[in-house]
């Protein structure tokens, strides 16, 4: 039966998007696919973002440079003065053992952080465990977080609030603080804002290396601290207002798969740690912890004041500007990881302020979109902000001032102040001298070993098995002070006893042997911790023999 092909063949709409293709090879002409214009959003219609606009290269390099410079230059100010402190003591004893010991220490502590150590002890190999080198791959992160957070504001809403949010991460105190530390916490924020920035770009363009990206910088975050995971909460907001603007395309199983390819990494790793999480049991989650959270987050009550009402004023301003899903997304990031550890703090025992360090990237943009929404408002245009945002500046720098010194102090709060108990250690030793250690909250062998690490270290008197055989941070001391004694003449008792007691906080046989055999003759008392100097009681001289009576 014959048919009319032109009957037969579906007329386009008049209002449709026609794409005519070119003939193939074997002479068939391909059927034009016929595409229906995607419907204007409605005016009220909830959208993370507009269309961000394309800015050449060079300009998006300016916006990632000037946040980041600035933070590099307050962060390395000053970047060795300040001691270590406990735990940076064990970044320096992990980064310095061999790969046999590190694995036996993963093995019994810490596992989490395996990826922060592996990076060390290359790093420390290589440049040495001076604490400026220690402390330089977190100050360069901190830059970078600086940086991309500027990217994130950029695509969020526009150059001048991207360049506002970089320079207000920067000069919260706590940015100085933690780039200034060599533990992981830089490097999971850095990882954090670059994947939100990676994620902003893959939703614009969706190519499979943008989501590879994505996914890797996400990998990253949570190896080098877990709880930086629950960011994907806010990521998942942003992708979701962005793919319901959208076509509707792949992006969603894109998006999937980067999850698939996060959650292969992270949980294993949640797994694999769950059995060491004993060694967080001291975190508490009472009152007086979450009254002094915005204060410990942001690094001083002046710096979270400032910073939390310019973030009021972008809850307040951002929806009339049409950036509802913006404020929601930022919300999620900012206040979701504290709400969800306090929540579940029976259970996971995560509610300490280090470990939400990396939302003041969010804080940051929400104090931005503030003065962005504001200026919008009042001037319809955006490049008033700038001009809004230098006039902000120098009060935001009087009110960080304080903090930015405090974080500067030369020893952390509450820790004690081994360096100068090194000091005066150092010049006093004598060959044959030894070194005992007592105390619960900060024992003292890490931090002299590192103290004393160029030289004048006395013998370990009371030292059985080491840290690194034992796959600890402490090591194994002397069931029996008086069989590890020896003949020293003299030792150094370095305490860091909340009692100020030389026999408190030891072993009770080794406090009695030692008071027993032992005087001190040298005492030096510094911050939470006390040197004394021990040398052998004279031995009683005997009883003259009397007289025989004639």
């Amino acid at each position: 039966m014959l048919t009319n092909e032109n009957a037969a063949r579906p007329r386009p709409r008049s209002d449709a998007v026609t794409e005519v293709l070119p003939r193939t090879t074997a002479g068939t002409v391909i059927m034009p696919r016929v595409t229906r214009p995607i419907p204007p959003a409605r005016e009220n219609a909830p959208t993370v973002v507009e269309r961000s606009v394309r800015y050449p290269s060079w300009q998006q390099a300016l916006i990632f440079l000037l946040p980041a410079s600035l933070t590099l230059a307050i962060g390395a100010r000053g970047i060795a003065d300040r001691q270590l402190w406990n735990d940076e003591y064990a970044t320096w004893h992990a980064a310095n053992l061999d790969w046999t010991e590190l694995s036996r220490l993963l093995d019994h502590v810490d596992r989490v952080l395996g990826l922060y150590y592996v990076l060390m002890h290359g790093w420390v190999s290589l440049v040495g465990d001076d604490p400026s080198m220690l402390r330089l791959p977190s100050l360069v992160a901190m830059s970078c977080a600086a940086g991309c957070t500027a990217l994130v504001g950029q695509r969020l809403f526009d150059w001048y609030a991207g360049l506002a949010a970089g320079v207000i991460f920067g000069l919260v105190p706590s940015v100085s603080r933690y780039a200034q530390e060599a533990r992981p916490y830089a490097l999971s924020i850095a990882a954090v804002t670059l994947g939100t920035a990676l994620l902003l770009v893959s939703l614009e363009r969706p190519r499979w290396p943008w989501w590879f990206a994505y996914s890797f910088s996400m990998v990253l975050a949570c190896a080098f601290h877990l709880v930086a995971g629950l960011v994907l909460a806010a990521h998942a907001i942003i992708f979701w207002l962005r793919y319901q603007r959208s076509e509707r395309d792949v992006r969603l199983w894109k998006y999937l798969g980067a999850l698939a390819l996060i959650a292969a990494v992270a949980l294993p790793l949640i797994h694999s740690g769950s059995d060491q999480s004993g060694s967080i049991h001291w975190i508490k989650a009472d009152g007086a912890t979450v009254v002094e959270l915005p204060e410990r987050l942001f690094g001083s009550y002046r710096a979270a004041a400032a910073v939390c009402a310019l973030g009021l004023l972008g809850l307040l301003a951002l929806p009339f500007v049409r950036r509802r899903g913006t404020l929601v997304a930022l919300l999620v990031w900012a206040l979701f990881p504290p709400l969800f550890t306090f929540v579940t703090f029976p259970l996971l025992h995560l509610f300490l302020y280090r470990y939400f360090l990396f939302t003041l990237p969010a804080w940051a943009l929400l104090a931005a979109g503030g003065l962005h929404a504001m200026t919008r408002l009042v001037f319809r245009r955006s490049w008033p902000q700038l001009l809004v945002a230098v006039a902000a500046l120098p009060g935001l720098i009087l009110l960080a001032l304080p903090g930015q010194r405090e974080v500067r102090e030369p020893v952390v709060e509450w820790e004690p102040d081994f360096r100068s108990a090194a000091r005066m250690i150092a010049p006093n030793v004598r060959p044959g001298d030894a070194i005992a250690y007592a105390g619960l909250a900060r024992p003292p062998r890490l931090a002299m070993a590192y103290e004393l690490r160029d030289g004048g270290l006395p013998a370990d008197i009371f030292l059985a098995r080491s840290p690194a055989e034992r796959g600890s941070f402490a090591g194994q001391e002397c069931d029996v002070a008086l069989s590890c004694l020896g003949d020293h003449k003299r030792i150094w008792l370095v305490s860091t006893s909340a009692r100020q007691q030389p026999w408190s906080e030891m072993p009770q046989d080794r406090a009695a042997t030692l008071s027993k055999l032992f005087q001190i003759v040298q005492e030096e008392r510094f911050q939470h911790v006390q040197v004394y100097l021990l040398v052998p009681k004279p031995k009683p001289k005997p009883k003259p023999k009397p007289k025989p009576k004639h």
